[in-house]
């Protein structure tokens, strides 16, 4: 078990899925999941600030996760594990239900083109399957400085009655207190971009 707990590395090819989180990590502790983490920055700098949760990140590209594992393994993070894996497939078949109190997306790629709408990760599908392996009130917390995306996923949610909005007024925020920022956060904070913050609660 203290294996587990020291490899950053979530290998699904070695255990059972759909996982056992509290095996996994050897506690009871409460669970967040980052898709698409990129660096990995947000994820450890958290992990580090909060030991009494157990973190998963999902990410697809390889050299992504690669940077991020090496960086936990670095700063020897114990609750945080890695899977680098489609977040569409992982979040049916590796994930059970009910098992994050929150999951953060952050900056994911609005493919601002109309003929790339089909690669949108936050569509009615994808989210639903959040709802399922997300607590009921648990919270879905979403970044990025692309405001026309950003209208677009709140016209998405009006869709799925099941997320209940946090932000009263235009429904998003552009600051949050006390929140671990990303690299691209700092970059477009520091170009003068606005960040645009959505919270739902899932109400199932």
């Amino acid at each position: 078990m203290a294996n587990l707990v020291i490899n950053p590395i979530l290998d699904i090819s070695e255990i059972l899925i759909p996982i056992d989180t509290e095996e996994l990590f050897g506690n009871k502790n409460k669970y967040a999941l980052e898709v698409g983490f990129g660096d990995g920055d947000f994820l450890i700098e958290t992990a580090q600030l909060r030991p009494d949760t157990n973190f998963i990140g999902v990410e697809i590209k390889k050299k992504r996760f690669n940077k991020a594992v090496k960086k936990a393994r670095r700063g020897k993070v114990p609750n945080i594990k890695f899977l680098h894996m489609d977040a569409n497939i992982a979040s049916t078949e590796v994930f059970k239900p009910d098992t994050f109190n929150e999951i953060y997306i952050n900056f994911p790629d609005p493919w601002p083109k109309d003929k790339h709408e089909k690669n949108r990760i936050l569509n009615t599908e994808f989210l639903m399957k959040l709802s399922v392996i997300l607590i009921q009130k648990g919270h879905l917390e979403i970044a990025s400085d692309h405001k026309s995306y950003i209208q677009e996923t709140l016209d998405t949610f009006k869709q799925l009655p099941l997320f209940i909005n946090s932000y009263a007024g235009p429904g998003y925020r552009n600051e949050l207190q006390e929140r671990i920022e990303t690299k691209f956060e700092k970059e477009f904070r520091e170009e003068g971009r606005k960040i645009y913050y959505l919270m739902f609660t899932n109400g199932k």
